[in-house]
């Protein structure tokens, strides 16, 4: 399997989708917060969601991501 893209490209794709609420969070966010955000838009870094890591928990909420 390749490497995960770097933030900087996967935030340029996820820009492209995400709602103007979630915006600054796209912008600011690195690593898991960015691919917490992603996975709210059915965007990953991999261009799927990959076997094992659908376990994130949602720090504000504490619900399953």
């Amino acid at each position: 399997m390749s490497d995960p893209e770097p933030d900087a490209i996967f935030r340029k794709r996820l820009l492209q989708v995400v709602a103007d609420e979630d915006r600054h969070t796209a912008q600011v966010g690195v690593g898991a917060q960015l691919d917490r955000l992603g996975r709210k838009y059915d965007v990953y870094r991999t261009g799927v969601p990959l076997k094992g890591f659908d376990g994130f928990k949602d720090d504000i909420t504490e619900d399953d991501a």
